[in-house]
């Protein structure tokens, strides 16, 4: 029988785990990315300006599907970005609940100087790598982006689903002690 990857009697080996490979490829980028912007953005700050940049108007929430940074770093990233003049966040038109968020003037001018930089952080990985073995990883990266997107959809919506199940079960609850007593009192 042929062994798998997952045999429990074999030792973990960090050289050949996916996850701490992909981890330790992030780092490269992103040591990369602070050495050439010499620390006045960090490559998640870059991602974000990006994102808004792509797509302005956007909500936090939007930002969280497009950039996968966790809800709470960008809440937390937003408000710094905010405070250095970075972006500006407005009500939104479409969700009263939800703010509109733009690059400010000094949030697009760094944008614009740290993109050659991020560029070079990318090319740090890349070329490493032959023309065909660039374009099987890209695809591969972007392959693993989706399933993460469709991952965290799918706990979206199992939550969704989970707080209306609990919002009716305390919705019957209350009703119910009412209509013990209507009908003690018909009786």
């Amino acid at each position: 029988m042929a062994r798998s990857m997952s045999d429990e009697s074999e030792a973990f080996r960090l050289a050949t785990s996916p996850s701490h490979l992909l981890h330790r490829a992030e780092q490269l980028a992103a040591d990369r990315f602070a050495q050439l912007v010499e620390d006045r953005i960090t490559l998640r700050q870059f991602a974000l300006l990006a994102a808004i940049a792509e797509t302005p108007g956007l909500s936090q929430t939007d930002l969280v599907r497009a950039t996968g940074i966790d809800r709470s770093t960008v809440g937390d990233m937003m408000s710094r970005m905010e405070r250095n003049g970075w972006i500006s966040r407005t009500a939104s038109e479409l969700d009263a609940r939800a703010h509109a968020i733009e690059l400010a003037p000094e949030g697009a001018q760094l944008l614009a100087a740290a993109t050659h930089h991020a560029r070079a952080a990318d090319a740090a990985i890349l070329d490493a790598l032959s023309r065909a073995k660039k374009e099987a990883f890209l695809a591969i990266l972007t392959k693993l982006a989706r399933l993460s997107d469709e991952a965290a959809e799918k706990a979206e919506r199992n939550g969704r689903q989970k707080r209306k199940k609990e919002a009716d079960k305390k919705r019957r609850k209350r009703k119910s002690p009412k209509r013990e007593s209507e009908k003690a009192r018909r009786v």
